[in-house]
This record gives C-alpha cells, structure tokens and sequence, in this order.
C-alpha cells in the first residue's frame, strides 16, 4: 500500500484512531441499547431486505460517528460518506468525488442479525482516497467487544492490529473443509445452486475435502471471518438489480484484507472501485474475498 504524501505516519495513525474511537462509541452504544424499544424502519436501498431495514440504532450510531470525526473533516478537508445519510446529496454531486479523500461509514452493519439477536454485526469506519482505494479503517464488534484496525510503521508499511495487538491471521493446518460466507438473500437467488456445485466440484483441486456454508453475518463481518478461518471465501455474484453490497460494506475490510495478503477484487479479478461516480453499490461486478491467491484464482477460474 502506497500512503498518500498528504498524511504522515503520524497522521494517518491519528486518523486511525480517531476512527477506532468513533467506532467504539458507537459500538458501545449499540451494547446498551434495549432492543425491547427497537423500532425498525424501510428505506430505499438495493434489492434485498438487509439492505432496506434500518433502525433508530443505525441513525444514533451515524449521529456519534460523524460527531466524533468532524474535527478530523474541518482539519483535513475530509469529505463523509454514511449508509444512512447517502441520500442527502444526489451521487453525481457529493464531496466525496472531489475531495482528495473521504470517511466511510457504516454505522450499523449486519442490522438483521443486529435485530434478531445473533452476533454478525459491526461499526465500520474507514478511509478511502478519491481514487476509489481504502487507505485505513477502523472496525468494532459490539457482541464480541472485538477491534480491528490499521496502522503504519515508520517505513509507511501498514499492519493489521487485533484488540490493538498486532495480528496476522493463522494459516489452516490441516483443514481440508472450505468455509463459504455469504448473504442469506443468496441462499434464494437462482444463482446459487450453480455456483454451489461449481465450488464443489473445485475442492478436489486444492486438496480439500468439504463445504461449509455461513449465511448468519453482515458483510463486514463476512469478511473479516474469511481472514479468521482459513480456508475460506467471500463471494457476491454480479446481478442485474440494484444491490450486491455498498461502498460502506468493504470500504473496512478491503484494506485490512490487503494489509495480510488476503485477496479481495470484483468477480473479474479487478480492484474494488469504491468511490464510482453513478452507483454506492457493486453488484455490476460482484466481489470476492478469500484467505489466500490459490482459493481466490481458482474461484475466478471457476465462475468465468
């Protein structure tokens, strides 16, 4: 990862922070909440429930996050881009596209398994450059009290910290069985027995054995256990409608990703373009996360 000569080490280790600490306010807050008074709400996102639902806890955690980083904006000149305020601006017009970089935020990732009591939920924040490219990025789990996050060493080389030990994810031994995530709306979509039976038929290849299906998390966390569960996969197949996952759904985990030699490109094998002019969402290529270059190619092989 190249650091822009705008920030030093120094800042850009002070906006991590920064960022660490909004998401764990907001996270926090999310713990305390009583979801007995949980009111949930539809908005008009892409094309399936978990990207329409929000609720008053989505909303409260954007008020946090963007309260605890604007200080950071005013002192940077660092546009904001939220799920839940991405429509106050036509897309063609917002800041984002014309400022050298902006904060991405999910406040509230996983709202369905957030309102139905498991634990596949995250506070997502990170900071990507007006090319598209995740430089940093902060991430809390609330039902584990978990952090992710990204810092930089003297010689500008990023790392991977863990509950703010450094942390490089453990390679499988002798694990034969390869971990699918995915959305739940995949498990529905005509897709997905195709692509079911392809990857199947592609474990022989990588001398594995077996497919397990994880279909219980929201994106952020669907990615970050692709690095915690070697072998293990990410897939978003392209499709048609609006959907197949937002700017704010990998904005996080893309550069942690990279950060551990993980893969992470659309469905094509291209870089992740997360700062398009005409769409927040990546269902046009689709996405893929995986533990290592073997499983990630011969994916690519395997679906094109």
């Amino acid at each position: 990862m190249v650091v822009n000569k705008k920030f030093s080490v120094e800042q850009l280790n002070r906006l991590s922070k920064d960022a660490l600490t909004a998401a764990t306010l907001a996270g926090h807050y999310i713990n305390q909440f009583d979801k007995t008074d949980l009111k949930t709400n539809y908005k008009d996102g892409g094309s399936t429930l978990s990207s329409q639902v929000v609720t008053e806890v989505d909303l409260h955690c954007q008020e946090i996050i963007i309260k605890a980083l604007q200080p950071s904006c005013d002192k940077y000149d660092i546009a904001l881009l939220s799920e839940e305020n991405c429509t106050e601006i036509a897309i063609n017009q917002h800041p984002r596209l014309t400022k050298q970089y902006f904060w991405c935020v999910d406040p509230l990732d996983g709202t369905l398994p957030f309102i139905e009591g498991k634990s596949g939920y995250a506070v997502s924040i990170a900071l990507v450059n007006q090319a598209g490219v995740s430089m940093l990025s902060a991430i809390y789990l609330p039902a584990t009290n978990e952090t992710y996050q990204l810092r930089f060493d003297k010689n500008s080389a990023a790392q991977l910290y863990k509950n703010n030990l450094p942390f490089k994810p453990a390679l499988a031994k002798n694990n034969t069985v390869l971990t699918l995530y995915c959305d739940r709306s995949f498990l529905c979509c005509s897709q997905y027995p195709q692509l079911i039976n392809k990857l199947t038929n592609m474990l022989a290849k990588l001398n594995l054995t077996s497919l397990n299906i994880i279909s219980t998390h929201g994106a952020v966390v669907n990615a970050l256990m692709v690095l915690e569960n070697s072998p293990a996969c990410y897939i978003k197949l392209p499709k048609p409608q609006k959907g197949g996952g937002a700017t704010w759904d990998f904005s996080g985990t893309a550069c942690l990703t990279e950060a551990v030699n993980g893969w992470v490109t659309d469905c094509l094998g291209h870089p992740l373009k997360l700062n398009q002019a005409d769409s927040y969402y990546m269902n046009k290529k689709g996405v893929i996360y995986a533990s290592d270059k073997t499983i990630a190619k011969a994916i690519l092989n395997t679906i094109n």
